[in-house]
């Protein structure tokens, strides 16, 4: 039989859970209740997570979880929702409730991985995955490998610093609104769209049929969007050059949505084409959705297990 893999993609609500082979495909999934406020309570669920996969054979267990991680220390230094955490020796004490080796790595960099593995960024060099939900996630790649920094927190493009002027009032997230993720995160332009409509619980949904109905506000609301978002794209271009951006996130679903970045990225770029000292990148869509995370982890271990 070939070699099978447990997977696992730890987050606030649930822990989704797969049994995969070395070439991405599932073979089962399924998903229990997170615990997120004790280690006990944690490997409490990963201990239901095992005992609903006993029937399976795998060699190894490769999970996403929020936080900076070091995937190569096997260490989670902070852990999101998961607030116990700190300097925590994730793959080791995780790995012990399966009995088997263990790599855990940041679910936004799992989600690059998936892509730069077998997904929008699989045939470049270079790139980044933008995915658009509460905030920004996602991860950037260079030489066709997830870049994870010096201390493990490469690519989290929500704390993007945005507004210089704002940040004198401080770095902290009670002054978001200095970061990138005030301006082009999925939360961030539905509750623009609500705030002005006077709608409490507005969505993705709502927002886009609105918009592909002609409503100004939602217009106007996706427009900003879009020139934040090439914003944002032409700074980091200057720094990184890449080749591509994928778009994710639930809003990635309509394509009006890589469009309308795509769109605005034309417009800041091509009428300084030929003097910009860094080149126009392609946006695209991801190719994954709530599968990325689960693929991203297993191309880390694997790329772990040599």
């Amino acid at each position: 039989m070939a070699a099978q893999y447990l997977v696992l993609d730890i987050g606030g609500t649930f822990i989704k859970y797969a049994i995969m082979d070395r070439e991405g495909q599932f073979v089962e999934q399924g998903k229990v209740p997170a615990v997120t406020d004790s280690e006990g309570g944690t490997l409490g669920a990963l201990a239901d997570v095992r005992d609903a996969v006993s029937a399976y054979d795998y060699e190894g267990v490769a999970i996403s979880m929020p936080g900076r991680v070091d995937t190569a220390a096997g260490i989670a230094h902070t852990g999101g929702a998961f607030q116990w955490v700190h300097d925590y020796p994730a793959a080791e004490r995780y790995g012990a409730v399966f009995g088997k080796p263990c790599t855990v790595a940041n679910d936004g960099k799992c989600a690059a991985s998936a892509e730069n593995w077998l997904g929008a960024l699989s045939d470049v060099n270079s790139g980044a995955v933008l995915v658009l939900g509460t905030g920004i996630g996602g991860g950037i790649v260079i030489n066709n490998e997830v870049w994870m920094g010096a201390t493990g927190g490469a690519g989290e493009l929500s704390a993007f610093i945005t507004d210089h002027e704002g940040v004198k009032n401080g770095l902290g997230w009670g002054n978001i609104g200095i970061m990138w993720a005030a301006h082009i995160s999925a939360g961030s332009i539905t509750g623009k769209y609500g705030a002005i409509k006077g709608i409490e619980k507005a969505d993705g949904i709502m927002l886009f049929d609105a918009y592909e109905a002609g409503d100004p506000v939602a217009q106007d609301v996706l427009k900003t969007f879009g020139e934040e978002a090439a914003a944002g794209i032409c700074s980091l271009q200057s720094v990184l050059d890449l080749e591509r951006y994928a778009i994710g996130g639930g809003i990635s679903a309509r394509p009006e949505t890589t469009q309308i970045i795509a769109d605005a990225v034309d417009a800041l770029f091509d009428p300084y084409v030929d003097f910009l000292p860094y080149g126009k990148p392609e946006i695209v869509t991801c190719k994954f959705g709530n599968e990325a995370n689960l693929i991203g982890a297993l191309a880390f271990h694997l790329h772990k297990e040599g």
